[in-house]
């Protein structure tokens, strides 16, 4: 698997055996996939198999764009451990999901792909 450039920087993507003490949050609980800004990595348990994949590599990836955009920094400035964890979730899960809808509504609405950044997408 390639790296994944995000922001200004490139994060490592790994497959990890389920069980791998890496998978645990920092609130204690095993995980199927983490992301460590520690390292700069994401981990996924091999356990994870399409079609699931693409959405938990989309979801930590979400989790990575976060920690770049210093959401995470933020969220740990305003709450505990738990909450930060629920926050991040939340916001993680809303990227996940609707991400691509919202590109995909804004390439609609101006007939030509989003362009941000020199980065072009959508139809």
């Amino acid at each position: 698997m390639r790296p994944l450039a995000i922001g200004n920087h490139v994060w490592r993507v790994v497959r990890v055996s389920p069980g791998d003490p890496l998978l645990i949050d920092r609130t204690g609980v095993m995980r199927i996939a983490t992301t460590d800004p520690s390292d700069m990595t994401i981990r996924i348990s091999s356990d994870v198999m399409p079609p699931l994949f693409d959405q938990v590599y989309l979801h930590e990836a979400a989790h990575a764009a976060m920690v770049e955009a210093g959401i995470t920094d933020l969220l740990s400035a305003a709450t505990d451990d738990r909450q930060q964890v629920l926050a991040e979730e939340l916001l993680a899960w809303f990227l996940e999901n609707h991400a691509v809808q919202v590109v995909d509504a804004v390439s609609r609405s101006l007939g030509r792909p989003v362009c941000v950044s020199g980065t072009c997408i959508g139809r």
